[in-house]
């Protein structure tokens, strides 16, 4: 929806409400790192202002992630989920694991 700004108006922005849009992103509370747009997130801004460490921040994620889950056996535990509950960055307070 499209709303009008004119000069003097305060405009607060719900950092919450980044990546959230369900008209852009298909059920928005499901990890999806595979979903069609993923790309489209706002994690490292864009244009002019793109994080400059974006590139790296991508690579450490996928080789780091990518040799734990290759490297061990790690699982959430069963009957402990991990629900997105802070208000500004939303993820989960605790992360419960088993590593066998």
């Amino acid at each position: 929806d499209l709303a009008e700004i004119t000069a003097g108006d305060l405009i607060h922005v719900s950092i919450t409400g980044a990546n959230r849009d369900p008209s852009l992103f298909a059920d928005p509370d499901r990890f999806d790192p595979e979903r069609p747009n993923v790309r489209r997130h706002l994690a490292f801004a864009h244009g002019p202002h793109v994080c400059l460490g974006v590139h790296l921040a991508r690579l450490e994620a996928t080789v780091g992630i990518g040799a734990l889950l290759r490297l061990s056996r790690l699982r959430l535990e069963p009957g402990r989920p991990a629900g997105a509950r802070r208000p500004v960055f939303r993820k989960p307070p605790e992360l419960h694991v088993i590593w066998d």
